[in-house]
């Protein structure tokens, strides 16, 4: 059961107020006054709070009573097969092996305290933060999902678990304009230059630059139109699937010179059956080709970092976080987590630039 209890002074007395959520996900709250100290008044909600713990215990499913993590994570997985992606089950399975030492342990056993060993475990093999974040957010959901709808616990263990930063955090790669035109100009292959220029100069993921048609190109108004992508589905094969999130759905402006490589392409690449751009199969093994690639003209970099650098350029172009977001297909608060190191380098510019106008 989540719940908070807050005191404050009222009436010349103090009053607590329990706020609550009852079985049907509602908040509620109950209070009481009139304590001549802040000890009598928790006594009193000490009591009335397990009353409602007792209250609620009453109603959780009795059938899954006693069941193990193991069996839990099992029932869970299949019924995410049924509606989920292939590589979101995936995660969820990754994920589940990490709190492997759990398997035997009764659901309701599960304290905050096994689930911080798991993690601890983590860092000790060198996990970065932002992957520990991520088994984090996917096992809370696992153990919402025992509360809602399966009501076999009161409260989330993960709840109020905390992952240290470490030094291994992945750091944004992004090139320089003389880097990138460096780069594509010593791309020999013709479709994956065309995917680095996609990547680098509209800042599209991999799975929506293999998945573009060419219908999907507006050479008269100089724009890309982004609503799927290419993707392992959940049939075991690889296939037009959607976006990656709603906000994944939009469209991109062109520059000139982009429309021109494009034209040139058309013009001399073969056509394929299904009018995409590139034929690939895999979006893992065009990642993995590219990363070579680029490692051999001397940039330890992968795709994914040239989306990084369209990024990095409009930020630091003066592009607003907002406009940035949308182009990305991102919300604006990630955009302005992920690229916050932009805005540090835009600051030690100004100060220069008011050193020159004030000094």
């Amino acid at each position: 059961m989540e719940y908070n209890i807050t005191y404050r002074e009222k009436d010349g007395g103090i009053q607590f107020i329990i706020s609550y959520k009852d079985q049907n996900g509602k908040w509620k709250q109950k209070s009481k006054q009139g304590f001549a100290k802040k000890g009598d008044a928790k006594k009193v909600a000490d009591k009335m709070l397990d009353e409602l713990k007792k209250d609620f215990r009453l109603d959780l499913n009795s059938e899954l009573k006693g069941i193990t993590f193991d069996k839990f994570t099992k029932m869970f997985i299949e019924h995410q097969e049924l509606y989920k992606e292939y590589y979101t089950v995936k995660t969820y399975k990754n994920t589940i092996q990490k709190f492997n030492s759990l398997k035997d342990m009764e659901l309701s056993e599960i304290k905050s305290p096994h689930i911080q060993e798991c993690i601890d475990a983590m860092v000790k093999d060198g996990l970065n933060s932002s992957t520990i974040k991520t088994y984090v957010s996917k096992i809370k959901t696992v153990f919402n999902n025992a509360i809602k709808p399966h009501k076999i616990l009161i409260q989330n263990p993960v709840a109020d678990i905390e992952v240290p930063e470490n030094k291994n955090n992945y750091k944004i790669k992004a090139l320089t304009k003389v880097e990138l035109d460096r780069l594509l100009k010593n791309i020999d292959n013709k479709s994956y230059y065309i995917i680095s220029l996609i990547a680098a100069k509209c800042g599209l993921r991999i799975g929506e630059i293999v998945g573009l048609t060419w219908n999907d190109i507006n050479f008269i108004n100089g724009t890309i139109k982004i609503n799927k992508q290419w993707k392992f589905l959940k049939t075991k094969k690889w296939g037009f699937g959607s976006t990656k999130t709603e906000n994944s759905n939009r469209i991109v402006p062109v520059s000139k010179s982009v429309l021109r490589d494009l034209k040139k392409y058309k013009k001399y690449s073969p056509a394929s059956i299904d009018s995409r751009i590139v034929s690939y199969v895999s979006t893992a093994s065009v990642g993995v080709h590219l990363g070579r690639i680029y490692k051999k003209i001397g940039f330890d970099i992968s795709v994914h970092d040239l989306r990084h650098t369209y990024a990095t350029m409009l930020i630091a172009g003066g592009v607003d976080f907002k406009t940035a977001a949308a182009l990305l297909g991102h919300d604006v608060e990630q955009t302005m987590k992920t690229y916050s190191h932009v805005t540090d380098d835009m600051t030690t510019k100004a100060k220069k630039i008011i050193n020159n106008i004030f000094d």
